[in-house]
């Protein structure tokens, strides 16, 4: 309950000035008959100093003395709850109660009692001396209400306010020797009020300048008692218009939902919210439409009594716009997201909450759409140290977009962790402000790309490996040109080159001794209609090692192909076979001369026969050396290779050695037949099948380049010398394909 100025004043003229008189008198006579000192019996505190004072010293003697006027005083004001002070005498001598003492706080005039006036409130004297005298002087009481009087208490000088009145105080012989002060402290009213007036001002302060329309209506007839520019403007009215007029007077055109809302409020008490609410309000023919977000509050008098409502609305209409424009761009690329054929995400905020994923990156994930308002990092944990994490800040803090390539991200897929390769990207999203709300991440997957690519790599490093240990003489040569790009040592070996003079130059520079022998005309050949070709015992005059030589090889140029089945060069696999062409050659020669020896010398058989057993034996001890190492080094190769070899490269491996297998066969052969011609010869049963199955093999190359087709029914086992059956059909097959035509296939 709060009191007026003039409202406390009467109430303390009541409670005190007014039964002063009363109780003066009755008092009085009381006092008249107690004993001299009953009055200072009781008191407090305050009583407990009168009591422990030795007044004898003092102007004013014993407590015996006093008048009665002085002790009816102190007793009424030793006895009441009021605060009050009592200056007696010419020295102003200074009393008060128990009820007074809390205003004069710790560390300052307490105890204070028995003190002159003058020296105990020194420091409001200026104010309170003039007073003192007036009420002695006139005796008319003076009254002072909210009055600012400084002075000391709590170690300090405080401003503290008061309601008093100083009234007279008459003594025994009816002279005024007294001044009795009623007061009561009103500091912290005071201050209250001045904090509730300030409050008022700011209050509409903030009213008439906020952004927002606000309206106060009162009672039934909702009269508007407040309004500020905001509303009007909102509305299209002026203030005259609207202040004290009821509200749907004054906006006839409003919408009677807002009536109904407002009855609602002011009867129930409770505030009512409307968000993004359409509204249509007509001013001077003009109709203007929007949207507004409404708060009706209850608005209670100082009693705490609902008469009135508080309206504050604020136009939203530019931003229900721009959220529509938003939503409506939102939904586009939103359904724009869902249809894409790729992975899409956004995530938001530095935590990275999912905010969207389309279908095609929840499956790569293998997770559901509960994914969404989760972090990046809860929905994705097993990411922890792959570096992605931080890409995602570094974008969100920088801005700068990032981008990868074929990265290895290993996911949680049906419960196990998998490896994925994926190209993506993480682009900084930027709001209407310009500051960045989030990452979108868009990704595609190419782990059956980079997986066939890496397996197309370790092939294609794996066929290198191949060449480079191959036990037989291989090059890649690539492009027109035939630039060597890589060669095995065989091959260099064959060459008769420095490794740096040969790499990564075309072969026909690099061995410029080779050229114009027919092998630039079969390397485009090959190169331009992807027809491999094969060549045996072709002779190729070379410097090796600074010497010139004629090197026989067998070799075949095979079409070198990427895995689109594009033409890149040429694969040449070589074999060198100089030393058995001149092996064979030397055979040959030596078979050719003793022939005419055995023709000439024909009359003397068993001298020609002996040495022609001689010879035979001779030259086959010396042909089985020179085998026994090819074959032993072939098969130490071909144990080293292991599975490295390609199926064409096992293949001519298989036909050296069964080469080789046959001419160690020859070559027994002939210590058999120089056995012979010593003794009788030997019969022996012969599968014909296996002599001229052998025979073929022999003639495998020169069959391949006639492209001869031989038929063969089955053929009996018969008694007979092996060596001259097979001599028998060596000479048919050879004899045949020597003489064959050139423009029709041969066929034995």
């Amino acid at each position: 309950m709060y009191f007026t100025k003039k409202d406390e004043r009467k109430r303390i003229e009541f409670t005190i000035l007014v039964p002063y008189c009363l109780t003066i008198t009755i008092w009085h006579i009381c006092m008249e008959k107690a004993p001299v000192n009953n009055f200072l019996s009781r008191g407090g505190e305050s009583g407990e100093i009168i009591r422990s004072l030795n007044w004898a010293e003092t102007s004013l003697g014993a407590p015996e003395t006093w008048p009665l006027s002085l002790r009816t005083s102190l007793g009424i004001l030793l006895n009441s709850a009021f605060p009050m002070i009592l200056f007696w005498g010419e020295e102003m001598t200074c009393f008060y109660n128990d009820a007074f003492r809390p205003s004069l706080g710790n560390n300052g005039k307490h105890p204070g009692i028995g003190k002159k006036g003058r020296e105990l409130w020194a420091d409001v004297w200026d104010f309170a001396g003039p007073l003192f005298e007036q009420v002695l002087t006139t005796g008319e009481p003076v009254w002072f209400e909210d009055q600012l009087v400084p002075f000391y208490r709590n170690g300090k000088t405080e401003n503290i306010y008061w309601n008093s009145g100083y009234s007279p105080i008459y003594d025994d012989e009816g002279k005024i020797n007294g001044v009795f002060v009623a007061c009561t402290e009103t500091t912290e009213k005071v201050h209250t009020e001045r904090k509730l007036t300030e409050s008022e001002k700011h209050f509409e302060s903030l009213i008439r300048e906020a952004a927002v329309g606000i309206i106060v209506l009162r009672g039934d007839d909702n009269i508007v008692e407040v309004v500020n520019d905001a509303y009007l403007k909102l509305t299209g009215r002026d203030y005259r218009r609207m202040i004290g007029k009821p509200l749907f007077e004054a906006i006839p055109d409003t919408d009677p939902y807002f009536r109904r809302i407002i009855e609602s409020v002011r009867s129930s008490g409770h505030p009512y919210h409307l968000n993004n609410h359409p509204y249509s309000i007509t001013t001077d023919g003009v109709t203007n439409e929007g949207f507004l977000n409404l708060i009706y509050q209850p608005y209670k008098n100082p009693d705490g009594k609902i008469d009135g409502v508080m309206t504050l609305c604020h136009d939203v209409t530019a931003n229900v716009m721009a959220q529509k424009r938003v939503e409506d761009s939102e939904q586009r690329m939103l359904s724009v997201v869902e249809s894409a054929p790729f992975p899409i995400g956004v995530y938001l905020g530095r935590e990275m909450r999912i905010g969207m994923v389309n279908r095609s990156i929840m499956d790569v994930w293998g997770k559901g759409s509960d994914v969404v308002g989760k972090t990046y990092h809860e929905v994705l944990p097993e990411l922890e140290g792959s570096g992605i994490y931080e890409q995602l800040d570094n974008v969100f803090t920088t801005g700068i977009p990032f981008h990868a390539r074929n990265q290895q991200v290993d996911l949680v897929v049906d419960g196990s962790l998998q490896p994925f390769f994926f190209n993506y990207s993480f682009t900084p999203l930027y709001g209407t402000d310009g500051t960045i709300y989030g990452v979108m991440n868009t990704a595609a997957e190419v782990t059956d790309l980079v997986i066939a690519a890496k397996k197309i790599e370790q092939s294609e490093k794996n066929f290198r490996n191949i060449i480079l240990q191959a036990p037989v003489a291989m090059c890649i040569m690539l492009g027109p040109e035939h630039v060597v790009e890589i060669a095995n040592d065989a091959m260099i070996e064959l060459w008769g080159k420095p490794v740096e003079a040969v790499m990564n130059k075309p072969v026909f520079e690099d061995l410029p001794d080779s050229r114009e022998q027919g092998l630039e005309q079969l390397l485009d050949n090959v190169f331009t209609t992807g027809k491999r070709v094969v060549a045996n015992e072709m002779a190729v005059n070379l410097i090796r090692h600074g010497k010139p030589e004629t090197v026989y090889q067998n070799f075949v140029y095979e079409p070198y192909r990427n895995t689109d089945g594009e033409m890149l060069g040429v694969l040449a696999i070589t074999v060198d076979v100089t030393a058995q062409v001149m092996s064979r050659r030397k055979i040959e020669e030596v078979v050719r001369f003793r022939t005419r020896e055995l023709e000439i010398a024909n009359n003397d058989l068993k001298r020609s026969n002996a040495e022609l057993a001689q010879f035979a034996y001779i030259a086959s001890h010396d042909l089985q050396e020179p085998l026994r190492k090819i074959s032993t080094f072939t098969q130490m190769i071909e144990m080293r290779s292991g599975d490295r070899l390609d199926e064409q490269s096992r293949n001519y491996f298989e036909k050296i050695k069964v080469a080789s297998l046959r001419m160690q066969t020859l070559i027994r052969d002939v210590l058999t037949y120089s056995e012979l011609i010593k003794d009788n010869e030997i019969f022996i049963p012969t599968d014909l099948n296996s002599i001229l199955e052998g025979v073929v093999g022999d003639f495998e190359l020169l069959i391949e380049q006639k492209g001869a087709k031989i038929t063969v029914e089955e053929l009996p086992v018969i008694d007979a010398i092996p060596l001259q059956m097979s001599q028998l059909f060596g000479n048919l097959i050879s004899n045949s394909l020597k003489f064959a035509r050139t423009d029709i296939q041969p066929t034995i």
